[in-house]
């Protein structure tokens, strides 16, 4: 049996050619969660301890040994998330505030790859518990974007408190401005590469109502004039019946206004899929900036993050693995600790994925890739000089599209 998708690519012969299991450790008794089978669950919906951590192994035919299972969040309430933000709260009882910069890249020379361990900060990204204020007057109004980090910043607040008002004409749009929605019924045209959203209009899509962003992470692409932000969007007390996201947001900014919005939109049906997984994991990691004597070019952090892809179909591809690095796949952790490797569960597949389109953050090492991997899908990376030290992936793809060979 093979994956629903045109079998001039058989893309999902990624995921049909291997076995997926999904380990869960902890001070219980470990579980086994066959990909095929959604109705078994590997979460019990508490994030809070690295128990949950996905044990990701590889087997000596590159399959995957253990993989997320359709972990539904359908059960994370926003009190989880409210536990967690008062955790992650300062000292004197304030809500730590999230960077708008959010990441941090890291790099010197690309030469420079060591396998020693290179460990994050101790201080965690801290998630503000307080959604981000839309006011009746647009942000976008009075502060000039440009393609400054301050500007290109500025146009994130301002969709952030637009998708928090269930209001997009709260962003300075440019009058052709073009929006785009793409989730797990999205396709590609195999002859052009390109992805066929399944919403293109503003007001329509996750812009029928208001939503409460409990996290965002922005990369910045200030040679492109663009942004790229993952947006945790988990279950809250305005939308009680709604399923929660995690998204990634492209915009393009023209002038003053943003030109182009591309949402890639993922939830509970999809790939690994869990928001309070995605939350615990991603708020506890360090993106923080990198001193500019380890920033690396542009085109080498796309470089880098390519040779992910291509070491699918060719084993001999030099791949810049990192050691300690830690995978976030929808929701899903393959374990963020001294020796921990991206190196596990890498899939043997005889086609290319071509990138789409990427954008690259050199003062904070991020880059990140959009491609069609059964699915619209974004691989984010953080790249040190020692190799990944972070990567995150959002797929919009349901899981149940899955089947076993």
């Amino acid at each position: 049996m093979y994956v629903k998708l045109p079998k001039a690519m058989l893309l999902l012969a990624v995921f049909a050619s291997v076995s997926l299991f999904f380990a869960c450790d902890g001070g219980i008794e470990a579980q086994t969660c066959d990909l095929t089978l959604p109705e078994a669950p590997c979460y019990d919906g508490d994030f809070s301890s690295s128990s949950d951590e996905i044990a990701l192994s590889s087997s000596s035919d590159g399959s995957y040994d253990n993989l997320p299972q359709d972990n539904s969040s359908s059960s994370a309430t926003s009190s989880s998330v409210e536990e967690e933000d008062s955790s992650s709260s300062d000292g004197d009882g304030e809500d730590a505030a999230v960077s708008s910069s959010s990441v941090t890249a890291v790099l010197s020379s690309s030469s420079a790859r060591s396998s020693s361990s290179v460990r994050g900060s101790s201080s965690s990204v801290r998630a503000s518990s307080s959604s981000v204020s839309a006011s009746s007057s647009s942000t976008a109004g009075i502060v000039p974007f440009g393609c400054s980090r301050a500007g290109l910043t500025a146009a994130v607040d301002s969709y952030l408190a637009a998708l928090e008002a269930g209001d997009h004409t709260l962003m300075t749009l440019t009058s052709a401005a073009k929006y785009s929605e793409y989730d797990n019924a999205s396709k590609q045209d195999y002859r052009t590469g390109s992805v066929t959203p399944t919403v293109s209009k503003f007001g329509e899509g996750l812009w029928k109502k208001p939503r409460i962003v409990n996290f965002h992470r922005n990369l910045i692409d200030v040679a492109d004039c663009a942004t790229f932000t993952e947006v945790i969007i988990n279950k809250d007390s305005k939308n009680a019946n709604d399923p929660p996201y995690v998204i990634g947001v492209r915009l393009d900014v023209s002038g003053s206004q943003i030109s182009e919005v591309r949402v890639l939109a993922t939830s509970t049906e999809d790939w690994a899929f869990t928001a309070t997984g995605y939350y615990n994991y991603s708020t506890k990691e360090d993106w923080s900036e990198l001193p500019v004597s380890q920033h690396l070019t542009r085109e080498q952090l796309k470089n880098d993050a390519e040779a992910y892809f291509k070491y699918f179909r060719n084993k001999d591809v030099e791949v810049p693995w990192g050691t300690q690095c830690a995978r976030l796949e929808g929701g899903a952790y393959t374990g963020d600790r001294p020796g921990a490797t991206c190196n596990i569960g890498v899939p043997n597949l005889n086609m290319d994925l071509p990138t789409i389109w990427w954008l690259a953050d050199v003062d904070y090492g991020m880059v990140v890739l959009f491609v069609y991997f059964g699915g619209a899908d974004s691989h984010l990376f953080r790249i040190l000089p020692t190799g990944y030290r972070y990567i995150h992936t959002l797929t919009a793809m349901k899981q149940s599209d899955y089947q076993a060979p």
